[in-house]
């Protein structure tokens, strides 16, 4: 039976090293016939309905809920940059001019 792997770039040579394979069509990891789950486990979001077999794994909602699951898992947080009105002074972006000082 086969289990779609929802796996971080990060931790894509641990799920390898275990025995995951890569599905290049799909873009996720995936094990097949694995006796034991508990390695795999906390790439296994759902382990109920990784493990029952049925014939619709592979609908779009599920592969939603697994690429938001990475999204969250990833670790990275990342932040708008804070747009600076140029004020037309001729000073280098980190330097600051007589119009920003006083900021």
């Amino acid at each position: 039976m086969r289990i779609n792997l929802v796996t971080p770039f990060a931790e894509k040579d641990a799920a390898k090293a275990l025995g995951a394979r890569w599905d290049s069509t799909k873009k996720l990891w995936y094990i097949v016939d694995v006796a034991d789950l508990t390695p795999f486990q906390r790439w296994i979001p759902n382990l109920e309905a990784a493990t029952q077999e049925s014939v619709g794994n592979d609908d779009q909602p599920a592969r939603q809920a697994e690429i938001g699951a990475i999204k969250r898992s990833a670790g990275v947080i990342t932040t708008s940059a804070v747009a600076v009105v140029h004020c037309g002074c001729n000073v280098r972006p980190w330097e600051e001019c007589q119009h920003t000082a006083a900021q």
